[in-house]
């Protein structure tokens, strides 16, 4: 839980960071540059922190057989997506808003959707496939 807890704050530190990106005074192009920097690297931390937290809760669940941490996963993955697709939504109206649209549109919510729904796939799959193998170890008698 001390894990879940500090992979959560420093995901909401960097959000927040993202975040001020958009009202730097400096020019346009540059704070959009800015912020796409950032935005790249807050998807890569999410990315990393939902793979190890993954990973722990197969551990975890090997362990215990309480499956809350599978669920602790996919909601810390869930915030962190819905929060990238909420700046990915500010970026797109900052860049309308200063003229440096051209003519394209924000897709942050399908690619949001459509991220979650993956993971929310690969993790009950991840959980059929640990339940099957504890239960086929606990048949066997070895120690869990």
């Amino acid at each position: 839980m001390l894990l879940f807890t500090v992979v959560s704050l420093c995901t909401a530190f960097w959000i927040f960071h993202t975040h001020t990106v958009l009202q730097n005074t400096g020019s346009p192009t540059t704070v959009v540059r800015l912020f796409d920097l950032n935005n790249d690297l807050l998807y890569n931390i999410v990315t990393i922190f939902s793979i190890i937290l993954l990973l722990l809760s197969n551990f975890f669940y090997w362990r215990t057989g309480n499956g809350i941490f599978f669920l602790l996963c996919v909601f810390y993955f869930m915030a962190g997506i819905i929060s990238l697709a909420i700046l990915e939504n500010a970026r797109f109206y900052y860049t309308k808003q200063n003229g440096l649209l051209h003519g394209k549109l924000s897709s942050g919510f399908i690619v949001s959707a459509y991220l979650i729904g993956i993971v929310i796939v690969v993790t009950i799959l991840d959980f059929f496939i640990i339940n099957y193998l504890r239960k086929r170890a606990v048949v066997k008698g070895k120690k869990i």
